[in-house]
């Protein structure tokens, strides 16, 4: 949330520019105040800024986090999908960096903040059920004692399964989840052997999955299962083709979804009891 404490030295910097005269000096004070959330009137004009002061990729990326964290706090996140789609887009942009350690650790840093943002999103796209609103609630506490990441993912697909609005939503988290795999996948060491420890850990989950499915066939798990299907033959073929970078991010892709269909399939019975409590 913007503090009045951020509005003084804006409208400071602003008057001055403005008795400059020049549109791309007001641009260039609105976009040195970070406190500027994209629900501002001056919003546009600091988006201006930044390109003029040729901020880099990865620190467009960690702004644009910033502020979407506002926007969670004002209870618009639902409302300003937007600007978590821009994280998504300049996340997607610094992934294939010369440094890949360094973003994955910073993207494993905000993991306790994304499990957050998520159950509070899951929150305003309930807005006045209460049983839904319950049900989130326990997950809080399990989220609070365990701290299990894939558990919360799964969940987080149930609850998107049936919460439509929250659909959208949990799909970007997604790829803020893979992309992160991706980058530790090149981080630690030789791309073609963890390609192919990679394809043996998605052979072992679809395995494992395929003896589920016709026991408990839901939609939510066969739309990851095939989807996941789709992007491990995708990944053996740019394997074949020597597409090394592209065979890895496909494969790893595979893997997640396979495993967040496994998680519901085992989940799903636990999950529907508890809406009957």
């Amino acid at each position: 949330m913007m503090e009045a404490k951020g509005i003084a030295p804006l409208v400071a910097a602003v008057a001055l520019a403005a008795a400059l005269g020049s549109a791309v000096a007001v641009s260039l004070a609105a976009s040195a105040v970070f406190e500027v959330a994209p629900d501002h009137p001056l919003y546009p004009l600091k988006r201006v800024g930044e390109g003029i002061r040729g901020l880099s990729e990865e620190e467009q990326m960690k702004l644009r986090w910033q502020e979407y964290l506002w926007m969670v706090d004002k209870g618009k996140g639902l409302q300003y999908q937007g600007v978590l789609r821009e994280f998504v887009d300049k996340l997607n942009s610094v992934a294939p960096s010369d440094r890949p350690a360094e973003v994955a650790e910073w993207i494993r840093g905000q993991q306790p903040t994304f499990a957050d943002v998520q159950l509070r999103l899951a929150e305003e796209a309930a807005g006045g059920d209460q049983r839904l609103r319950r049900e989130i609630e326990r997950q809080y506490a399990c989220w609070r004692e365990n701290r299990d990441m894939e558990r919360l993912r799964a969940w987080l697909t149930f609850f998107a399964y049936r919460v439509q609005r929250y659909w959208e939503v949990n799909e970007l988290f997604e790829n803020i989840h893979i992309v992160s795999c991706i980058q530790q996948v090149f981080a630690g060491g030789d791309p073609f052997r963890r390609f192919e420890e990679l394809r043996s850990a998605f052979e072992e989950l679809k395995q494992k999955v395929a003896a589920k499915m016709g026991e408990l066939p839901r939609e939510a798990a066969e739309r990851l299962y095939r989807l996941a299907l789709e992007e491990a033959d995708l990944a053996l073929r740019a394997r074949d083709q020597n597409r090394l970078g592209r065979a890895v991010g496909l494969m790893t892709a595979a893997a997640v979804h396979m495993e967040r269909a496994l998680r519901l399939t085992e989940r799903w019975f636990e999950w529907e009891r508890s809406l009957l409590e």
